[in-house]
């Protein structure tokens, strides 16, 4: 309701009002007279630096959509940084599409720096964040550490100091995401892709010991699909393990551009899809069996079971990547999840670790905002206390949305989507709101109580939503004005 009082009381007076003040060679600095977000959009790429902003340096870490989101956002008034460990942007609602449409790929990937620094005027470093922190001495700094990626792409600073930065760096879980060096690997019978040059194993089962895969450059990714791709095509069968969003996606794809090959689907679970409304349950199920999809529901996956020659694809299970991110271990929940208050700031436990270990800490275990609330954590990878949130990009650019609206707050900046300068939380009953694709012509949009639609329509809203997503990510005008007042 208050983006839409926005929309039709203040958008318009606002932008016409910083453009003026842009005209103005007298305008004060960002911070005391801040310019509207959408006035300087309007402004050329190649002039946006010589807008007025802030000094102060926002450091995000990990360039997935809510990484970018929280970019796009505080670029207008901070300098900010971006820092990921490979060199491309991947949509990755539509990499299942891209495994079995070589097609598919370009459209759901471009270059970091091409868009970053070239469009939107943000600073991109290639490298891997091992540690955040504080800084010792200036409470209102902190530190990001970071080491290279390789010994033979880029060349990333030791460090970064900035005033507030935001943790974005996702999870790992199958196909459905990148890879690197360092993070815990498949199981041993799963199938993976497999880098330029290398190797993979020469059966679905077993593997060799590295089970780690190079693709931090597109190409790499281009051709472990290719070949994950190829193994597809060539087996006697694919086993997809997990019946949720992905594994159900996974599988209708595949037997939809390959209907030659084998499909089971393999979940403990006694239906599939078991976060979403029975009508779409119901209409999954049914889209599957007609389509010869195998389903094995209600017994657990067994590596035995897989026959020889099949492919097991893994769509179960995350894996956090920010486990080692933190000197602070108290900042994570059991599970990899870093915890943040519903202002996103990052949580530490007040009590010690003598008191805790002894015993001697009574009470409810306390815990107060790391770097007086300067370290932020957005997505995935965070774990907000009192409010359930899923791992889908609608819930992390809602989270990212409270990360921008507080860091402006605390520099008295004003959101072009809010009222005043207030401090914003994240409230509990985010809607679950899921648009499964069952090939290119068939799909399903759902809550998590009704299905409200399907087949040719869905399929053609998912279409949708990734080519606008993808515009407003390259900073498009017209895409982010029409996903700007969602959030």
């Amino acid at each position: 309701r208050t983006s839409c009082r926005y929309l039709r009381q203040q958008w318009a007076p606002s932008a016409l009002c910083s453009i003026g003040r842009l005209l103005d060679r007298t305008s004060k600095p960002a911070a005391k007279c801040p310019m509207h977000h959408l006035a300087r959009s309007l402004v050329p790429p190649a002039a946006r630096h010589l807008l007025p902003r802030t000094p102060k340096r926002v450091v995000i870490i990990g360039a997935g959509p809510t990484g970018l989101f929280c970019a796009d956002r505080l670029r207008h008034h901070f300098e900010v940084t971006v820092v990921d460990a490979k060199e491309y942007f991947e949509f990755t609602p539509g990499i299942l599409r891209a495994l079995v449409d070589s097609t598919h790929l370009p459209r759901i990937t471009f270059d970091y720096r091409e868009v970053l620094e070239r469009q939107l005027g943000v600073e991109f470093v290639l490298g891997k964040a091992s540690s955040v922190g504080a800084s010792l001495g200036n409470a209102g700094t902190g530190r990001v550490c970071i080491k290279p990626v390789d010994s033979m792409i880029g060349n990333p600073p030791g460090h970064i100091n900035f005033n507030y930065c935001v943790v974005a760096v996702g999870v790992s879980n199958g196909i459905w995401k990148p890879r690197f060096p360092g993070q815990p690997p498949w199981p041993p019978w799963a199938a993976r892709p497999m880098s330029s040059g290398g190797s993979g194993p020469s059966n679905s089962i077993g593997g060799g010991a590295d089970t780690d895969v190079e693709e931090r450059k597109l190409e790499a990714r281009r051709n472990g699909l290719r070949a994950l791709r190829e193994r597809i095509t060539t087996s006697r069968g694919v086993v997809v393990v997990g019946a949720g969003l992905v594994g159900v996606e996974l599988a209708a794809e595949i037997k939809h551009f390959f209907p030659r090959v084998k499909v089971t689907l393999v979940d403990g679970a006694q239906n599939v899809l078991p976060q979403v409304a029975d009508g779409a349950r119901d209409y999954a199920r049914t889209w599957l069996q007609q389509h010869g999809v195998k389903l094995r529901l209600g017994t657990p996956f067994r590596p035995e079971s897989v026959g020889e020659g099949q492919v097991v694809l893994w769509c179960a299970g995350t894996a956090s990547r920010a486990s080692s991110l933190f000197e602070d271990a108290s900042v994570l929940r059991p599970n990899g999840q870093i915890r943040v208050n519903r202002r996103m700031q990052v949580l530490r436990r007040v009590s010690s670790t003598e008191e805790v270990d002894s015993g001697s800490a009574s009470g409810p275990v306390e815990h107060e905002p790391l770097a007086q609330g300067r370290i932020l954590a957005v997505g995935d990878a965070a774990a907000v206390e009192g409010v359930p949130t899923a791992q889908m990009i609608f819930h992390g650019e809602e989270m990212a949305a409270v990360a921008v609206a507080n860091i402006e707050a605390a520099e008295d900046i004003a959101s072009p989507l809010a009222w005043g300068k207030d401090r914003r939380e994240a409230e509990p009953g985010l809607p679950l709101l899921c648009c499964t694709s069952l090939g290119p012509m068939d799909g399903m949009f759902s809550t998590q109580s009704e299905l409200v639609m399907t087949g040719t329509l869905a399929a053609m809203q998912k279409q949708l939503i990734e080519e606008t997503k993808m515009g407003a990510l390259r900073g498009e005008l017209l895409s982010n004005l029409l996903w700007m007042p969602l959030h």
